[in-house]
């Protein structure tokens, strides 16, 4: 009697830890951490009441990027990333520039260059075979760094350009998985300025999942 409740005892104990075993690693699985790219056309605002503060760029920009994301539970989303950023400027000035390679001088204009630093996170909705097919909202927030410069040239003169603003954003999106590790995804991102990005479309590629 007793070795039929030791043995009795010793199966609930292993089932228990079988069990507990299947819980952790599903919890894990509840984490799909992915690394990709991202470039974006972006609609610049640079024009004011004031005309002094304006900053005379073009209407448009682009940048290039990368990103780190998450997804937990299946509908919900998190993403940190960094822009590279790039605006003509409408107004530039221009210095002599020495080439590294050559020693010859030349005279250069300045553009727009700088980074954004952005965190975002939200939620989605499955579609599809083994979830494909995505459609969800992020909501984020958006660091900017701008500054009218000359494209690699240490001593020339710099302006930052505090006018564009840091700003929260609404992104809804579309995301369309291809494998476990490649999916592409578009968005519309929408900034809650008075001054700097209005809008942008996005478009993501994921390249990496562990």
């Amino acid at each position: 009697m007793r070795c039929t409740i030791k043995v009795l005892l010793n199966l609930a104990l292993i089932s228990m830890l079988l069990t507990y075993t299947k819980v952790r690693a599903n919890d894990l699985d509840f984490y799909k951490y992915h690394i990709g790219v991202k470039t974006s056309y972006l609609n610049v605002n640079n024009q004011t009441n004031k005309p002094a503060q304006n900053l005379f760029l073009e209407d448009f920009g682009a940048s290039l990027g990368a990103f780190y994301s998450g997804q937990y539970n299946s509908y919900m989303s998190f993403a940190v990333g960094i822009d590279f950023i790039y605006i003509e400027d409408k107004l530039p000035f221009s210095e002599s520039v020495r080439n590294e390679f050559t020693g010859e001088l030349s005279s250069k204009e300045s553009s727009i260059f700088g980074k954004a630093i952005y965190a975002e996170g939200g939620i989605f909705y499955p579609f599809l075979y083994q979830n494909q097919l995505q459609i969800g909202i992020l909501g984020g927030y958006r660091y900017n760094d701008l500054t009218r410069t000359i494209f690699r040239c240490e001593q020339c003169e710099e302006q930052e350009l505090y006018q564009f603003e840091n700003s929260t954003y609404v992104k809804p999106f579309i995301k369309y998985k291809f494998s476990a590790r490649f999916s592409l995804q578009v968005a519309y991102s929408h900034y809650f300025n008075e001054m700097g990005f209005d809008n942008s479309i996005d478009l993501q590629l994921t390249l990496v999942k562990f």
